[in-house]
């Protein structure tokens, strides 16, 4: 507080304090006998474990017979199944299920307003919808359910998320130029890049090799990012489900540009692209990725 040498992240912690009116108290070691809370982990109840049950869905989860339940008691759902239609949706039921049909598109349960927070929670809020935009959101819903203002629950449901506001970063309203990117045909180009270190799974597994072509993503965990590692992935991940690929797009990183990646490029008869050091442009949609990733897995952790 008081150096005149304060720079970077110092000086910025600095001037927030001076806000605050406050007096600090130097204690010396030999003179604290109170042990600082954050220093000691809490020590976790053994609770007892009791006798194994049957399943019955999980918290938030919808079946047939929850939903059948609710919509006989709804009078929306009941109005519109003694109408048989709704504008240009069709109406039917089925293994005393209410669906919905508009055009040539597969039926959707037409949903009671009483479960549309079960069902916002579950497309959103779960571990499995990973906190996703609104688009992505209305969609996943969209797939299987049917309610009147379904896309306005769905924005507002997002817009108030407070996980959402507090970890994902807002997107830019950017308008690229439209243009040809010349990759040929679908599995030609791919594109890899290493995340990480993120938190340690139960495999020991902590950086995530993220490939894609024609936006088609490829996730993998793998326990570090090593050349022969990277270069066992391509082959068993990529190789022997998709093919060989004609192009293979990596960043400047020392093992993605060693003798083994050499033996391997070869080996398929590909081109290797490395884009120039501190000109990441040419990896655009895996470092997109990235950040998208990061948001969904964040949504999932502690």
């Amino acid at each position: 507080m008081t150096s005149k040498d304060l720079t970077g992240r110092v000086h910025r912690w600095a001037l927030q304090l001076q806000e605050y009116d406050f007096e600090i108290v130097y204690r010396p070691g030999k003179d604290s006998f109170v042990v600082d809370a954050l220093s000691r982990a809490p020590v976790r109840t053994v609770v007892g474990c009791g006798a194994n049950t049957a399943p019955t869905g999980g918290e938030g989860q919808l079946v047939d017979g929850e939903i059948a339940a609710e919509q006989a008691k709804d009078k929306t759902v009941q109005s519109l199944k003694n109408k048989k239609k709704d504008g240009d949706r069709r109406v039917g039921e089925e293994s005393a299920l209410v669906y919905i049909t508009r055009g040539t598109a597969a039926s959707v349960s037409c949903y009671p307003s009483l479960c549309v927070i079960k069902v916002l929670r579950e497309n959103h809020d779960s571990i499995f919808a990973c906190h996703l935009r609104r688009p992505q959101t209305y969609a996943k819903i969209a797939a299987h359910y049917w309610w009147p203002d379904m896309r306005t629950w769905a924005r507002r449901w997002v817009q108030s998320c407070h996980d959402c506001g507090s970890r994902n970063a807002r997107a830019k309203e950017v308008t690229p130029p439209l243009r040809s990117q010349g990759v040929g045909d679908a599995g030609d180009r791919w594109a890899l890049d290493v995340a990480g270190p993120v938190p340690v799974t139960d495999k020991d597994n902590r950086y995530v090799v993220a490939d894609y072509a024609t936006r088609y993503v490829v996730v993998a965990a793998v326990p570090n990012h090593r050349a022969r590692d990277i270069a066992n992935l391509i082959v068993e991940k990529l190789v022997m489900v998709y093919g060989p690929m004609r192009e293979l797009v990596m960043d400047g990183a020392p093992e993605l540009n060693g003798a083994v990646m050499e033996v391997l490029v070869n080996a398929l008869h590909a081109k290797q692209l490395t884009p120039v050091t501190y000109r990441p442009a040419l990896l655009g949609l895996v470092e997109r990725f990235h950040r998208t990733w990061k948001d969904m897995v964040a949504g999932g952790t502690e």
